[in-house]
Order: C-alpha cells, then sequence, then structure tokens
C-alpha cells in the first residue's frame, strides 16, 4: 500500500468517526428542540504547495455551510432588564457546545513551471465541528472530494522533447483546522490551514493556507 492509499484510508476513517459523531448530536439536538444556528458562506483565497511542485500556487475557495447537528438550544436564553442581558444575549452560543455543520466546497489552482502546466478544479463535501465564542469560532474538519486535473509536462523521451497531457478525475481525502474571528453577528474573518490527499501521482499530497470573509444568515 502506497504512503498516499494509507492517508486517504485514514482520512476516510476520520470522517466516518466524524459523521458518525455528527449524526448523534443531531439526533440530541432535534430531541431537545434544536436551535438556531446559521448557514454560513465563506469566500476564501491564499497559496498551496502541491508536493514535487516547483513552486506555490494561488488557490481560491467557495464554500457553504449547512448546520446538521450540536450547539446548545439554551444558548442565548438571558433576559433583557432594561439595561442589559442576564445571561447569554441572543445569538450568543458561546459554551453551547460544539456546532455540526455540513459543508460542500469548490475549490481551484492553477499553475506550473518550465516542465509543467497544471489546473485542479475540487468539487467537494466536509464535515466540520465548531466550538464557539464569544470573539472566535475554533474548527476542525475533515472532507472527501473530486478533482478534475488538466496536466501538460513536458518530458525528454529518447533524447526527443515531448509533451504529455493528462486529464483525468481523481479522489481525494482533506483535513482542515482554522479560526473565524466575529466581526459581528452576521460576519467574520476566517484562516484555515489544510492538508490534501489524492490517489494518482501528480500532485497527489497539497498543503493549503487560506483567509477570507464568512458571511452568517
Amino acid at each position: 500500500m502506497t504512503q498516499s492509499a494509507r492517508w486517504l484510508r485514514a482520512t476516510l476513517a476520520g470522517g466516518l468517526a466524524a459523521a458518525l459523531l455528527l449524526g448523534a448530536g443531531a439526533a440530541e439536538a432535534q430531541r431537545r428542540g434544536g436551535d438556531d444556528r446559521e448557514f454560513q458562506l465563506g469566500l476564501g483565497a491564499g497559496l498551496v504547495d502541491p508536493e514535487d511542485s516547483e513552486s506555490a500556487e494561488v488557490y481560491l475557495s467557495a464554500s457553504l455551510r449547512i448546520p446538521v447537528g450540536g450547539g446548545d438550544p439554551d444558548a442565548g436564553d438571558g433576559q433583557w432588564d432594561g439595561d442589559h442581558y442576564r445571561g447569554r444575549p441572543p445569538h450568543d452560543r458561546s459554551g453551547g457546545g460544539i456546532v455540526g455543520y455540513i459543508e460542500p466546497e469548490i475549490g481551484h489552482w492553477s499553475g506550473g513551471g518550465d516542465n509543467e502546466d497544471i489546473e485542479d478544479l475540487l468539487a467537494g463535501i466536509n464535515l466540520v465541528g465548531v466550538v464557539p465564542t464569544r470573539t472566535a469560532d475554533y474548527y476542525l474538519g475533515v472532507g472527501f472530494g473530486v478533482h478534475f486535473f488538466d496536466a501538460e509536462l513536458r518530458r525528454e523521451v529518447g533524447g526527443i522533447d515531448a509533451v504529455i497531457t493528462e486529464e483525468d478525475e481523481r479522489f481525494g481525502g482533506n483535513l482542515h483546522v482554522g479560526v473565524d474571528v466575529n466581526l459581528g453577528p452576521s460576519a467574520a474573518l476566517f484562516g484555515t490551514g489544510r492538508i490534501d490527499i489524492l490517489e494518482g501521482d501528480i500532485a497527489e499530497r497539497q498543503t493549503k493556507v487560506y483567509a477570507g470573509l464568512r458571511l452568517k444568515f
């Protein structure tokens, strides 16, 4: 078994465990009456460093978080006494436990060097657990997706310069961690560190660091 295959298997196992935990959280939240978690749209940009690549490339991403479970339905149940809230005010989820989200996403990067041109379009889905506080939300996620690759490799074969093209779809898994710094009840700045492990031999491991704006509604 190759190292990439071992990483993929480990990511799959982690994703299954996360799915079970989030499913249990969703069932418990439904039993207790639910809460007021919000949808979250994230738009980000940063850098990706593909394995064996000659340089880092610009990475663009977009995602939509859909709440699925967890959290405390009693969060934000304070009372207004004319001057301030006694207890946590509405929409303050600090202390409410882990909140679960399903997160469809798309991502894109392209680049290369003297000997290669590569384009990678990702369509995937993540399971994300968020720990909210008053000023920031901390999150850990795992995910899976399909990478649509378009590569052009320039190699010398038998003393002759040759161009090798490759277009295929490759399955991959990812593990990521990050933080949202809240700007208010409806927006946050986020930063994410992430590693993607792919099938195949080209850019099979990708390290990504990116940041952006998350809108909550």
